[in-house]
């Protein structure tokens, strides 16, 4: 309880999210770890209320991702028990997984008066939601992290991998360090981490020297490990994985004397996926993260309510259900413009803006593996950035001035990099 006090308080003092009047009835009730919505109004119909926010919600409630969906519906009815407003209405639509059942999804909230959408959660997902939305006009706040399919009036506030990249050359670049080497998942994931990577080391003076690439069904990188590290010409190398494809690869980087402190492991935020203070040869590792002070809260509330750690994605929920009460509590309805304000705004998971590109932006900690676990050793700055993905025009770097590519032709990353 003292928890939620501090919380909330924190949320008044910063006027980001406004002051709704809290309603009489309580409107979530838990059951069976679950919450479920009590139609209150169907029993007691109270008039609409001026500034009052319909919002359509495109989840995978069914098929592949629903285990996430459903966990992502959770922390949204855990944000709405917390702002307890009256000027907010969330309907939930099921996207099936699928781009169809997205586009689906949303034509339905859009024909029950939907005036802005959260969700969906995958990159196809939103291609589909976005016909319908684009045409109607009703801004989108999805989850996903591929930038393609994010324009003016399609935006996220997910955690993009283009933001964690350039975090993390700018710090390795702040502590001197000058080339790096790159190591990527074979995957339309992957390549646009190679292109935040290359865009973020001509900005941040540094010098992409090797990307390897590597099929994430393999169990054995020693060939593509061994063949970037011999005439080794960088100082960092980054590994974009988690799991045993992270230990696997840094051992066969150390097997090649590829060690701190002569070389800088660096990752992403998936690295907080997996225990390291046992893998001594990431100790001084670092990546960067979201700032974990804001997301305590969030992390304790959903582990008492519903017994489990929540997945990092669903703090993302919980703050787009607050983004949608600073909509709901403005008098204008320039929904758009109140999405890509300059100030941004801070949730549980810290300071964040909505570009008008389509791409958000998250203030970063970066995160040392320690054997005591991770520690803060860059903290998270609330200021406004100006970063944004597509800065640099990739087709126009000369070619000498591009990274060396291994386990996938220089043609074909090339002609990705180039039309993406």
């Amino acid at each position: 309880m003292q928890v939620l006090k501090r919380i909330a308080v924190f949320f008044i003092c910063l006027g980001l999210f406004g002051c709704n009047s809290r309603i009489a009835d309580n409107r979530i009730e838990l059951s069976n770890q679950r919450y479920d919505i009590i139609d209150y109004d169907a029993i007691n119909p109270q008039p609409n209320l001026e500034g009052q926010l319909n919002v359509g919600v495109l989840l995978p409630l069914t098929g592949k991702a629903s285990r996430i969906g459903l966990g992502m519906q959770n922390a949204m009815f855990m944000a709405l028990d917390d702002l307890q407003s009256n000027l907010l209405t969330l309907k939930f639509y099921d996207t099936k997984s699928s781009k169809d059942g997205a586009r689906m999804a949303a034509q339905k909230a859009i024909d029950e008066g939907a005036q802005l959408i959260l969700g969906p959660l995958m990159g196809e997902e939103v291609e589909g939601a976005a016909e319908e939305s684009i045409s109607s006009d009703i801004p989108v706040v999805s989850f996903t992290t591929s930038p393609q399919v994010l324009q003016k009036g399609v935006y996220s506030i997910g955690l993009l991998n283009g933001e964690q990249v350039d975090r993390a050359i700018s710090y390795a670049s702040g502590k001197g360090r000058k080339n790096l080497a790159l190591v990527v998942p074979d995957t339309n994931s992957g390549l646009n981490i190679v292109k935040a990577a290359i865009m973020s080391s001509i900005a941040k003076n540094m010098s992409l020297t090797k990307v390897g690439f590597y099929n994430s069904n393999n169990v054995d990188f020693s060939s593509l490990v061994r063949e970037m590290s011999s005439n080794p010409d960088f100082d960092t190398v980054m590994i974009a994985d988690s799991g045993n494809r992270l230990k696997s690869l840094a051992s066969i980087f150390a097997y090649n004397d590829i060690m701190y402190p002569d070389v800088l492991f660096m990752g992403t935020s998936a690295w907080d996926n997996t225990n390291l203070s046992k893998e001594t040869i990431l100790y001084h590792g670092v990546y960067p993260m979201v700032s974990k002070s804001y997301g305590e809260y969030f992390t304790n509330k959903y582990e008492e309510t519903f017994g489990e750690q929540p997945k990092s994605i669903y703090s993302f929920a919980y703050d787009s259900v607050l983004l949608a009460s600073v909509v709901a509590g403005k008098q204008e309805k320039d929904i758009e413009a109140i999405l890509t304000q300059q100030s941004g705004f801070i949730g549980v998971n810290g300071y964040f803006k909505i570009l008008p590109t389509g791409q958000s932006y998250h203030s970063l900690e970066m995160v040392e593996v320690t054997k005591d676990g991770p520690i803060v050793v860059s903290k998270a700055d609330n200021k406004d950035s100006d970063y944004i993905e597509s800065e640099i025009d990739i087709r126009y770097v000369p070619y000498e001035n591009l990274p060396k590519f291994y386990g996938k032709s220089s043609s074909e990353v090339l002609k990705w990099l180039y039309n993406n």
